[in-house]
């Protein structure tokens, strides 16, 4: 099979590497629209369990994890009024820097014969419809500047209320936080954990009341940078944040689809269902519907329709899954002003409700990738 990826990302790396080891016949090429040495976007992510032994943690698949410095956290702390409570998560969750994840990721495809082709213009919807490709897999991301629409697919964008950075700071995190800061320009949360043993994420997000009254829509990047390390300054200890270049505070978009695939077009990660940073699903949703598509076109290697039927069929029921939590999550930080009088347990536990009403996506998950990783069975 002659299989082409659109993006060096988390889920097509995923994809490209896992079926290149079970069908090492096959020609994978992996094209990028940047640099190889360009920034990866991100600091740090969240993933399950403890590498190697967790499958849906991308680390996992890695011979030299242990060489990229990651945390592991067992504690959650939620910070309301100046007040913080500490209690287990009852799971392990691994803090990995995204871009040492992703470098390596891209070299274990290129030690098992993948081709990545970097500096690759954006393919138009034209060149997705006539390819010599038996197979193509959108995996570019969210932000790309060509979305892949196709009226098949039906695709569907929302863009949250609030604004939000994701920065990174030298303070570290040793659980996972959630702060409530209130300020007299307004409210911000900060979400945080630390990805090494010198760096934490610090995701911050506000209401565009609160974005626009504080002057963060005027502000240059540094400006912004030392506001926001002074509204923290005790959470951070007095340590900075810092943005990548180019980044912006914007607003969260969600983007999602109706159907996996179009022809012998498939979307993965992001590109086909993208969720709010507070439920910090994302990556393991790029592994695991990686894992899904792999299964899907190990068990039909001569038929690349009846592979992506069953793709989409086992994928779009976990994708629409992930999207009610991720929504439901994105909404209750929307509205957290109106539980801003709430005491810290009060909170706390509007927090731990919000999503109690659905059926639980972890162990969703679980059972879809168990039964992606039991390849050649029905």
């Amino acid at each position: 099979m002659k299989i082409l990826v659109v993006g060096a990302g988390p889920s097509g790396l995923m994809f490209a590497s896992e079926t290149k080891k079970l069908k090492p016949e096959w020609d994978i090429r992996v094209i990028e629209k940047n640099h190889p040495d360009a920034n990866v976007v991100g600091w740090g992510v969240v993933l399950p369990g403890r590498a190697p032994h967790h499958p849906a943690n991308p680390l996992s698949y890695l011979a030299n994890h242990e060489t990229l410095d990651a945390q592991y956290l067992e504690d959650f702390k939620l910070t309301h009024h100046n007040q913080s409570a500490l209690k287990s998560t009852g799971v392990t969750l691994c803090g990995a820097e995204r871009k040492s994840m992703v470098r390596e990721l891209r070299q274990l495809c290129v030690s098992l014969g993948i081709t990545i082709d970097y500096e690759q213009p954006a393919l138009e919807d034209a060149e997705l419809l006539c390819n010599d490709y038996d197979l193509v897999v959108v995996s570019n991301g969210i932000n790309h500047t060509t979305t892949y629409y196709r009226d098949a697919l039906k695709p569907k964008i929302e863009f949250g209320k609030n604004r939000y950075m994701w920065y990174g700071t030298p303070k570290t995190f040793d659980a996972m936080n959630l702060i409530f800061k209130s300020h007299s320009k307004g409210i911000f949360v900060a979400h945080s954990y630390k990805y090494s043993s010198t760096m934490s994420t610090f995701v911050v997000e506000c209401s565009e009341e609160t974005y626009q009254k504080s002057g963060l829509d005027e502000m240059s990047a540094q400006d912004a940078e030392k506001f926001i390390a002074s509204v923290f300054e005790d959470d951070l200890d007095g340590n900075p944040v810092m943005a990548q270049e180019g980044l912006k505070w914007r607003n969260f978009m969600t983007l999602s689809h109706e159907q996996a695939f179009d022809g012998n077009v498939a979307l993965l990660g992001d590109a086909l269902q993208s969720g709010h940073f507070s439920i910090g699903h994302g990556t393991t949703m790029a592994v695991v519907g990686a894992q899904i598509l792999v299964k899907a076109v190990y068990d039909n290697p001569d038929n690349v329709q009846a592979a992506l039927t069953d793709f989409n069929q086992h994928v779009m029921p976990i994708m629409r899954l992930f999207d009610q939590h991720a929504t439901i999550s994105r909404l209750w930080f929307e509205t957290v002003e109106d539980r801003m009088h709430l005491s810290p347990p009060e909170i706390a536990q509007s927090f731990a409700d919000r999503r109690s009403e659905l059926p639980p996506l972890p162990a969703a998950l679980g059972q879809a990738l168990e039964r992606a990783l039991a390849r050649g069975e029905k």
